[in-house]
């Protein structure tokens, strides 16, 4: 009848088909509730109520995406499904792109301090930048084979399977050719392998490595370092933790599957995925992690106090605006690196640096502390230190040969030992790199 008021049903579920709609913002949704609390307590059930406005509520898109999913349930439950808009979802990306880009701004606020001190070594010690147009690699790669048609998604026989894998190998093998290959060839990395790129400058290695073609699927995962040539990939100096855990990286990283699994057909929705995610690949590489490796041309440089400084102030990157917990955090358990790979590391460099009494000191705690395990690893495997597979052992090995200096007493005699050990140690860590072909050394 005209005139008559709404009931308090009827008002709800008006409200609640235009949170459905996208209509209703977080502020008027916060205050509709609160006015209505007592109502809605009799109105709605426990789950209904938590599902809409959880106790961490506050008024946001992110929740408010939250309470239009609780909105669904609660008509879903009365067999009335209905439709939603997308309308608090986009609203919410940007929102967290908003937030995050406020925290980014923070955390680089309070690193200031570091990376200035770290910018002016390198004005001091500058390398040579690389101007390369990487952007134009992104996309569809230049004659790339159209997609085949699948008649199914999943592999099921084993002729499904096969098929599966040498489509996903092709796919993988374009886009490495296309864009791996040619931003690392402009850095000056040469191939070691169909899936290894490597460098050698100055007594540094660089090395990217994609692993995988696991029963017969694609890339597990990308491994990348920076390090002396006498060290391993373990224990040693980083990038920066918004480069190496930034945007770029979580981009990278999210959805990593396409290129990993070998099971479902390759068609051509999945190959434009594919496409996709060597584009983040790619990005990671050259708008991040191969611009930051290029400043470092030196040992003295990877070495540098203002470096490590820099290094330590971005380990813990600023709080999650959802989460509330740090984006990353490179150190969160804090514990000495288990093999003491930082140690033979640090120690190396200090002998070759003139710091006898400290190098000595962190090679014989590397030494030390694996000797119980590479005793019986030896025993096994007697010529594991010469098998670049197995790092704890090579790693050993090195440390007992630059500790054997120790023993001689004349101090010039000393350095000339060390400074032979090294060229020795680095003779043979090539190969271990992919640098150089197999070289064979006493155990």
């Amino acid at each position: 009848m005209r005139g008559m008021k709404m009931s308090f049903q009827d008002e709800m579920k008006q409200i609640f088909l235009r949170v459905a709609a996208g209509e209703v913002e977080p502020d008027e949704w916060e205050t509709w509730w609160n006015s209505n609390k007592a109502r809605l307590e009799e109105a709605l059930n426990r789950g209904d109520r938590g599902r809409m406005m959880p106790a961490s509520w506050y008024a946001s898109y992110y929740w408010m995406a939250k309470t239009q999913s609780g909105v669904a349930y609660y008509f879903y439950a009365q067999g009335r499904p209905i439709k939603t808009s997308n309308y608090y979802e986009e609203k919410m990306q940007e929102e967290e792109k908003r937030e995050i880009r406020t925290a980014m701004e923070g955390y680089h606020r309070d690193t200031a301090f570091a990376r200035k001190r770290w910018e002016a070594y390198l004005e001091d010690h500058p390398a040579e930048p690389i101007v390369f147009d990487w952007k134009s690699l992104l996309g569809t790669p230049p004659g790339q084979k159209p997609a085949k048609d699948f008649c199914y998604k999943n592999a099921r026989t084993t002729e499904q399977w096969k098929e599966c894998g040498e489509e996903l190998k092709l796919r993988l093998k374009e886009n490495l050719q296309t864009k791996i290959a040619p931003v690392t060839k402009a850095y000056g990395m040469k191939k070691a392998g169909p899936k290894t790129f490597v460098r050698e400058k100055n007594g540094l290695v660089s090395r990217i490595q994609f692993i995988g073609y696991f029963r017969g699927g694609g890339y597990e995962a990308m491994i990348c370092y920076l390090c002396p040539i006498y060290a391993i990939q373990y224990g040693i100096l980083g990038l920066p933790g918004h480069v190496s855990q930034g945007e770029y990286f979580q981009k990278m990283h999210n959805g990593w599957g396409v290129i990993e699994y070998g099971g479902e057909a390759v068609d051509a929705a999945a190959v434009e995925s594919i496409n996709g995610k060597f584009d983040d690949i790619l990005t990671f590489l050259a708008d991040g992690m191969l611009p930051e490796w290029q400043k470092i041309d030196s040992l003295e440089t990877y070495f540098a106090k203002e470096r490590r400084d820099y290094l330590k102030a971005t380990e813990k990157g600023p709080n999650d605006p959802r989460t509330g917990r740090p984006m990353w955090d490179l150190d969160a358990e804090e514990k000495p690196d288990p093999w003491r790979a930082d140690s033979y590391l640090f120690g190396v460099w200090n002998l070759l640096t003139g710091k006898e009494a400290e190098g000595y000191a962190r090679l014989e705690e590397c030494v030390r502390h694996n000797s119980d395990y590479m005793k019986d690893r030896l025993k096994e495997f007697p010529n594991a230190c010469n098998d670049p597979r197995d790092a704890m052992a090579v790693m050993y090995h090195n440390a007992q040969l630059f500790l054997e200096t120790k023993e001689i007493s004349d101090a010039q005699e000393r350095r000339n030992a060390i400074r032979k050990t090294y060229e020795e140690v680095c003779r043979f860590m090539r190969y271990y790199h992919g640098l150089a072909k197999k070289t064979e050394r006493n155990g």
